[in-house]
C-alpha cells in the first residue's frame, strides 16, 4: 500500500501544472553567471502585475532608503532571484480549502511560515552571512511544497494516523512511516521536473538533514527554517531539530547573538512581505 502511494505521490509531483512562463525564463536567464539586467527587464516588462510587485517591494522598508523608478533599478536593488520568486508566489500559494491539519497547519498559516522562511533567507543573504547566490529565496518559499502534494493525495486514514503519530518525532519521519515518502522527498521531485537549478532542488531535498548536503544554500535554509519556527513558538519543531540547527550554524559561523539579530529583523521584514506575497 505505501509503495502505491509513493508511486502515485511521485507520478502526481512529476504531472503538476508548469510553471508560468516568466518563472521558466528567468530560471533560464539566471542560469548564466553572466547574465544582463535588461534581459530581466524584458521578462517583467511582459507581466505588469509582476513589475508592480516588483516596483513595490524595492521601494519598501526592508530594502532601505531611496525610492526607485524604474524596472531596471528595482531588479538591481532587490535581485533576479527574488523577482524569480515573487514570479513563482502566486502558483505555489495554496487553495483555501485545503486541510493541512495533519501537518499543523491552515493554508493561511503554512504560507505565512513560507512567506517568514523567505524573509530569513532575504535577511541572512542581506549580511551575507555566506554566498548563497541566486536560489535561496526561491527555495525558501518552495520549501514545505512537498506538503500540498502529500496533502491532496493521502486518505483520510492516512491523515489521521498521520496526526496520531508521536509529536516528538521530526515530520519528515513520521510522513516516511505512513506514507512512504516525505515532503522533502516530494518537493525535490517537483522543483526538478519543473526544471529549477538543482542547487534549489538539493536544498530543499536535505533542508531537514543539511550534514547530508553540506552546502551553504542547505544550512541556510535549515537556519532560516528554524528562525520561522521560533517566531511562531513552534517548539516541537524547535526541540527536534536543535541538532541541526548547531551543525548549521558551526557550518555558517552564525553566533547565538547573530541569530537573535536575525529574528528581529526578520520579523520587520514579514510586515511587508505578506502584502506583497499576498
Amino acid at each position: 500500500m505505501i509503495n502505491r502511494l509513493h508511486e502515485q505521490l511521485i507520478k502526481a509531483a512529476n504531472e503538476l501544472p508548469p510553471m508560468p512562463q516568466a518563472v521558466v525564463r528567468l530560471t533560464e536567464i539566471i542560469a548564466d553567471p553572466d547574465y544582463a539586467i535588461k534581459d530581466v527587464v524584458r521578462v517583467v516588462e511582459l507581466d505588469p502585475a509582476l513589475a508592480g510587485k516588483l516596483l513595490r517591494m524595492a521601494n519598501s522598508v526592508m530594502y532601505g532608503s531611496g525610492r526607485v523608478g524604474t524596472i531596471s533599478e528595482a531588479i538591481v536593488r532587490v535581485g533576479a532571484g527574488t523577482v524569480r520568486t515573487l514570479a513563482l508566489a502566486a502558483s505555489v500559494k495554496p487553495k483555501k480549502n485545503l486541510d493541512l491539519s495533519a501537518f499543523g497547519y491552515t493554508p493561511d498559516s503554512y504560507w505565512k511560515h513560507c512567506v517568514a522562511v523567505l524573509c530569513f533567507a532575504e535577511e541572512m543573504a542581506a549580511q551575507r552571512l555566506a554566498d548563497f547566490g541566486d536560489d535561496f529565496t526561491t527555495a525558501a518559499l518552495l520549501h514545505d511544497f512537498g506538503q500540498l502534494v502529500l496533502a491532496k493525495h493521502m486518505s483520510p486514514e492516512q491523515a489521521e494516523a498521520l496526526s496520531s503519530l508521536d509529536p516528538t518525532l521530526p515530520a519528515v519521519d513520521r510522513e516516511s512511516i505512513i506514507l512512504g515518502v516525505n515532503h522533502a522527498e516530494v518537493t525535490a521531485v517537483v522543483t526538478q521536473a519543473w526544471n529549477l537549478p538543482e542547487t534549489i532542488v538539493k536544498a530543499v531535498q536535505y533542508h531537514h538533514s543539511p550534514e547530508q548536503h553540506d552546502t551553504p544554500l542547505c544550512h541556510g535554509l535549515n537556519l532560516a527554517n528554524q528562525l520561522a519556527w521560533q517566531l511562531e513558538e513552534r517548539n516541537f519543531e524547535l526541540a527536534r531539530e536543535f541538532e541541526n540547527r548547531l551543525a548549521s550554524r558551526s557550518a555558517l559561523n552564525v553566533s547565538e547573538d547573530q541569530m537573535t539579530h536575525l529574528l528581529e529583523r526578520g520579523r520587520h521584514r514579514m510586515e511587508v512581505a505578506m502584502e506583497v506575497y499576498s
